[in-house]
């Protein structure tokens, strides 16, 4: 029977089928079919079909299930969820609700290979109940916890949570209350082995918060003088009150402290806008009335000023804090700027202080303060010159008074020295005394007289000897300079060798530290020695870094070479280190952005620090791109469809749609909502590294749900179907159909025309294509024919595909291999023709419908394999 390609299932024709079958495998000895080879057929392949098991209630104890090979073979049952279901032959035992799935086998004979294994799955429901509320009445928060009830129609045991935790919270029957507001509470019961889950069911009442008032003192009526006023207001609640002026040109309020700011009322408002468990009180307002301050003027007098001192500082102020207007009632005198006096002459300053008064504050009355203004003090300070030799000539006096007026100067002594001005003339060896005097002015006293006497000596030789700057060891070697009166040439020597040592006149500088010098002169009567000591301070050094090159966060690594001008090494560090790392001279970029690299070179004993170089390098971010693979088209009923979308940066992909009446997105699964262009956007928005990649479109077509594939009544001109009969076979014989262009995965039906007769069902591989081994019917008549393969299209729609074939009759051709076949021959023919019809009405068209089998002539190609 399966040379005919036809399948069998459970109907009331089932055991004469299998009977059918019997007879003709007994008659296989003796007759045999004209195959096209004599060799030993391959072992057929068989599919299982499964009849839907519809949902059943736990309480029907027990289903029964249908299954059947194309093979005509028997099938064995085993569940897969044995908490669920057992199964023994083919009746299902329920032992608690849930999904009940059941696992057919058929395992082959001589002639047919295994069959796939096929599946079908039922729920099994349990028991409806639900849950009954005893409604919560409306609480205070101040109650604190509340008991509710809830019961299932199953008795099991009620779970509650809160949908309002802020307002209340629920442990067993216990609701603690948190704040005013509605507590709304779920009850639910997850059912268990017999009953299924109960629909949740809500219980919803108000918790009201406690009132609360606000007791607040007014405060007294005042004036501006007092400053401020202390305010007391406290809440019933016990929370903390908020007290505002209304009248900011009048009062200001801060914590619990009134700044008086003008006169007028002040009117003050305490409010508590309440929390969670107390509601807001009733505003409490006072008013106060704020009158004019008395205001005075302190104003410290200066005491007595010489004119000498130019100006002199004043501070009047008024207690209200109002500015003081100070003037002067004898310019002459003195006159006044701001907080500053100025003097113009010897006399008394009188000065008078006023602060008229304001909406606020009443006039202060006016303060008037005196002082003198009299000549300065001064005094001379002459250091005079020290012991010199009459040879050197002249001498420069240096004497000056505290006043700052010149200092005269005259001789005490024109035998020894005569006194031009500052300078002093040696006339001979002896006490030479200078009188310096300075006569006063008009702000200054006279000074009195100093005297400065010195010695003047022989004609003895001295050294001059121009002192050296601290010098910077990389400034070096330094040139001395010093010259002698009389005598031979000064010479120099040094006494820090470690630091400095001396050639001639030049000074090599060894290392940082006091370089100590000495000049003198080698003969006996030479001019006393000079030394001098100056610092060797640490060479300096710079650092040389070229800007470097931006780069791409992908670039990888970056080595640079600073140098220091001392060789010592260059210390690098990072500036930004969310964007860059830096170890040695090696710059590692983590993010894009600008990378600050910082270069330093601390020193040592000879060298100072360099001054710090800073370079910057632009980091790219790294460019990345998204893929998206474009799913194939799909209808609505396939159920969601899985994307796949990546970035080359690894990064996650956010997969959109603009089309939402067609198709929904969530993360990478699509949900198919009606037929038409699903138009989906990957997108990648980059990081710290990546920059956003460009978006990727793909549109997934969304097909229409498959239509029932029906054999039409006659053979329409489709062309397409391919054979090997080569256009022309004969009655009994054996054919390969094969075919494209259908839907991946789903059913073929092959049938035979004039009148439509079933061949066989072939299912399509993934490249939509399938293949069919068929055995023209031994009782078809001779003349033309059409072969039809009907299924879905790619699209979901039915597509057809015919090709005519030439049937002629084989009946003399049947070969003899016993005895007489004739009585043997006719047995088979029957037994055929009642094989086929019995197994075509054993097909898919046989279907139970109100208690008794009726034939339906609809072939519905199946959309995915089991």
């Amino acid at each position: 029977m399966a040379a005919f390609g036809v399948r069998l299932r459970r109907g009331p024709v089932s055991t004469v089928s299998a009977a059918a079958a019997a007879v003709l495998a007994a008659i296989g000895g003796t007759v045999s079919m004209p195959l096209s080879a004599a060799a030993e057929p391959a072992l057929a392949q068989q599919h299982i079909t499964w009849t839907d098991t519809p949902d059943t209630p736990l309480t029907a104890g027990t289903v029964s299930v249908a299954a059947v090979a194309t093979s005509g073979l028997p099938v064995q049952y085993t569940s897969t969820s044995g908490d669920v279901c057992t199964v023994d032959g083919d009746t299902v035992t329920l032992h608690r609700h849930g999904r009940c799935t059941v696992r057919a086998t058929q395992p082959g004979n001589g002639s047919f290979a295994a069959a796939d294994p096929a599946s079908d799955t039922f729920a099994v429901l349990g028991r409806a109940q639900t849950i009954a509320w005893q409604p919560t009445p409306d609480t205070p928060v101040t109650a604190g916890t509340v008991q509710v009830t809830a019961a299932a129609t199953s008795g099991l045991p009620v779970t509650w949570t809160s949908g309002t935790p802020r307002v209340c919270k629920v442990k067993g029957r216990t609701v603690t209350l948190v704040a005013g507001g509605t507590c709304t509470l779920h009850a639910d019961q997850h059912g268990d082995e017999t009953f299924e889950a109960a629909p949740r069911a809500d219980d919803s009442f108000q918790v009201a918060r406690s009132p609360q008032t606000i007791t607040f003192a007014r405060p007294g009526d005042t004036t501006m003088t007092t400053g401020t006023v202390r305010i007391e207001a406290r809440a019933t609640s016990g929370l903390a009150v908020t007290v505002t002026s209304a009248d900011r040109h009048v009062c200001t309020v801060a914590k619990r402290r009134v700044t008086l700011v003008g006169a007028g009322t002040c009117r003050l408002r305490a409010d508590q806008r309440g929390n969670g468990r107390y509601a807001a009180a009733p505003r409490v307002e006072r008013a106060f009335a704020v009158g004019r301050g008395r205001q005075t003027i302190t104003f410290p007098a200066p005491g007595p000023v010489p004119l000498a001192a130019g100006t002199v500082a004043i501070a009047p102020s008024a207690d209200s804090g109002l500015p003081v207007a100070v003037t002067s009632t004898d310019p002459a005198v003195c006159t006044v700027t701001g907080g500053s006096v100025t003097l113009h002459a010897t006399g008394t300053c009188v000065l008078v202080a006023r602060r008229p008064g304001t909406a606020s504050w009443a006039a202060a009355p006016d303060v008037e303060v005196r002082f003198t203004v009299g000549r300065g003090a001064q005094h001379i300070a002459f250091t005079p010159p020290p012991a010199t030799a009459a040879g050197a000539r002249t001498v420069t006096l240096t004497a000056t008074a505290t006043s700052g007026l010149p200092v005269t100067f005259t001789a005490a002594t024109p035998a020894v020295c005569a006194v031009a001005g500052a300078a002093v003339t040696l006339v001979r060896t002896g006490t030479c005394t200078v009188h310096a005097d300075q006569s006063g002015s008009a702000g200054w006293e006279p000074a009195a007289r100093v005297d400065g006497t010195f010695t003047v000596t022989g004609d003895a030789a001295t050294i001059t000897f121009a002192a050296v700057p601290d010098t910077a060891l990389t400034d070096g070697p330094v040139r001395l300079a010093a010259t002698a009166t009389a005598g031979p040439r000064v010479a120099f020597a040094g006494s820090t060798p470690q630091v400095c040592t001396v050639a001639g006149s030049v000074v090599t500088l060894r290392t940082p530290g006091r370089c100590t010098v000495t000049a003198s002169q080698p003969a006996a009567t030479a001019a006393p020695p000079v030394t001098q000591t100056f610092t060797v301070t640490r060479g300096w050094q710079r650092i040389a870094f070229p800007p470097p090159a931006g780069r791409s966060y992908t670039d990888g690594p970056l080595t640079v070479a600073p140098a220091a001008s001392s060789f010592l090494p260059v210390v690098l560090s990072s500036g930004s280190r969310r964007v860059c790392t830096v170890d040695g001279s090696v710059i590692t970029p983590i993010a894009a952005g600008t990378c600050i690299v910082r270069a330093d070179q601390p020193g040592n004993p000879q060298w100072a620090p360099a001054p710090r170089v800073t370079r910057t390098v632009r980091i790219a971010p790294a460019v990345q791109t998204v893929t998206l693979a474009v799913p194939p088209p799909a209808a609505v009923s396939d159920g969601p469809v899985t994307l796949t979308a990546t970035a080359t940066s690894g990064l996650p992909v956010t997969v959109t749609t603009a089309s939402a009446g067609i198709c929904a997105v969530d993360g990478a699964t699509v949900t198919l909502l009606a037929a038409g262009a699903c138009a989906l956007v990957a997108r990648q928005d980059g990081d710290r590294r990546f920059a956003a990649a460009p978006d990727v479109t793909a549109t997934l077509t969304v097909l229409r749900d498959p239509v029932p594939v029906t054999v039409p009544a006659t053979a329409p001109t489709a062309g397409g179907l391919h054979n090997t009969a080569g256009g022309a076979t004969v009655s009994g014989a054996a054919i390969t159909l094969h075919g494209g262009g259908y839907k991946p995965g789903t059913s073929v039906e092959v049938v035979v025309y004039s009148t439509p007769r079933p061949l066989g069902t072939a299912f399509t591989g993934a490249d939509g294509r399938f293949s069919l081994l068929v055995v023209v019917p031994g009782d078809l008549d001779g003349g033309g024919h059409t072969l039809l393969a009907a299924g879905l299209a790619a699209d979901n729609t039915v597509r057809f595909l015919s090709v005519p074939v030439a049937v002629s009759q084989a009946a003399a051709m049947l070969p003899v291999t016993g005895g007489p076949v004739g009585p043997v021959a006719a047995l088979g023919t029957w037994a055929v023709v009642i094989g086929t019809v019995l197994a075509l009405l054993g097909r898919r068209g046989w279907q139970p419908r109100r208690g008794r089998w009726v034939y339906r002539w609809t072939y519905r190609a199946r959309h995915a394999t089991a």
